[in-house]
């Protein structure tokens, strides 16, 4: 999810909050890390994770879905709230 600020950030934290892990995912990583880092700070029994994805790029996707898979052993929920116009 695309969750360094706004919607993303808040979905991020909605879910948090209710006891999922979360992976972040954004082009710009710092902002992704700040995300994560917050989640962790407010939720420790949580694992938020941040990498560097480029949504407008399929495999960048596959390989945030598969690092997702790894690192919390399943995926139950995937959101969008980026559009990218191509």
């Amino acid at each position: 999810m695309i969750a360094h600020s706004g919607i993303g950030l808040e979905t991020s934290l909605l879910f948090a909050k209710e006891g999922a892990n979360v992976l972040l995912v954004d082009i710009n990583l710092p902002a992704a890390e700040k995300g994560a880092s917050l989640i962790n700070q407010r939720f420790p029994n949580v694992k938020a994770l941040a990498v560097k994805v480029d949504v407008s790029k399929e495999e960048d996707i596959k390989s945030a879905v598969e690092l997702a898979v790894k690192e919390f052993g399943r995926l139950d929920i995937m959101v969008r709230d980026r559009v990218v116009f191509v």
